[in-house]
């Protein structure tokens, strides 16, 4: 199949609010390029990622857009569809690239020209080893088979076809302010199966603590749906054979779900886990009381 020349050959959709410092150092960490896209979405920042993103504008392509704040889900698709590229990489601005990184991400494109989706390994910062070691001897496999079979637990980057990513790409979020992005990467894995690069990690990456990951737990609670959606398609799908798997998927549907208030047995043979998932529901109510956050 023959491209244009004028679509780049990778996108990186990075979704920001109020990380100009970080965004920098990911910005800086791209090397100039004229095969990549960088699609930024400001959810409505206050701070200097304006004139952070201009810096960077000689070096590639940049296509910036701005929206009034409306979470991470909104600002997350629309980087997503204001742009155009092969492939697409999404990035969250407290990550940066490895020195090799982009250059590792397209090598790997180049070679495998007919593979759609590709899944490739992480660090995390100031930790020792990385998800390179977990890859190895691993074929063109499922993705859930990925997480499920093979255990895979740690962070992965997935470096997906475009058409496949719109594709997947959930509506407009009404009222809902986190949409996990493994819930993608799971409505991806009914579509094609991922190659995992055996290679050094391409990302870096740094759970800040003004990210998202320190308010993760209200931010899940608040926002079941999409987390009870992608659970629930990964407890159906028949691509793995893990039981314990498949058991705590469930749980986790019914938790999510409980609290999305659509609760609702599938099978009659799953009651024991619709009940440890109920009441886990239950716990997470009495925990947000005690920690004083608006529920619901």
């Amino acid at each position: 199949m023959k491209h244009n020349k004028s679509i780049k050959k990778l996108a990186i959709c990075i979704p920001t609010f109020n990380r100009a410092k970080l965004l920098d150092r990911l910005l800086k960490s791209i090397p100039k390029s004229t095969k990549i896209v960088v699609s930024i979405c400001d959810d409505g920042s206050s701070d200097d990622t304006f004139d952070i993103v201009n810096r960077h504008k000689s070096r590639f392509l940049i296509k910036y857009s701005y929206q009034k704040n409306a979470g991470r889900a909104s600002a997350l698709r629309n980087a997503i569809l204001n742009v155009n590229a092969q492939f697409m990489l999404i990035m969250g601005s407290d990550d940066y690239f490895t020195k090799n990184g982009i250059k590792t991400i397209l090598n790997t494109l180049k070679k495998n020209k007919s593979i759609k989706f590709f899944v490739f390994p992480t660090a995390i910062q100031n930790k020792i080893g990385s998800t390179s070691e977990h890859l190895k001897g691993i074929p063109l496999t499922n993705y859930v088979k990925l997480r499920s079979d093979f255990k895979i637990k740690r962070d992965l980057k997935e470096v997906v076809d475009h058409k496949i990513m719109k594709t997947a790409m959930y509506n407009k979020p009404k009222k809902i302010r986190r949409i996990p992005t493994s819930y993608l990467w799971f409505k991806i894995s009914k579509i094609v199966d991922c190659l995992p690069v055996k290679s050094r990690p391409v990302i870096i990456i740094e759970y800040s603590e003004d990210g998202m990951s320190k308010n993760l737990f209200s931010l899940k609670i608040n926002n079941p749906k999409y987390i009870a959606l992608t659970y629930k398609m990964a407890m159906m799908s028949k691509r793995y054979s893990s039981k314990i798997y498949r058991f705590r998927y469930a749980i986790l549907y019914y938790r999510y779900s409980f609290h999305d208030k659509t609760i609702k047995l599938i099978k009659f043979r799953d009651l024991p886990l619709f009940i440890i998932g109920y009441v886990l529901g239950i716990s997470d109510l009495l925990r947000l009381a005690m920690m004083k956050i608006k529920i619901y």
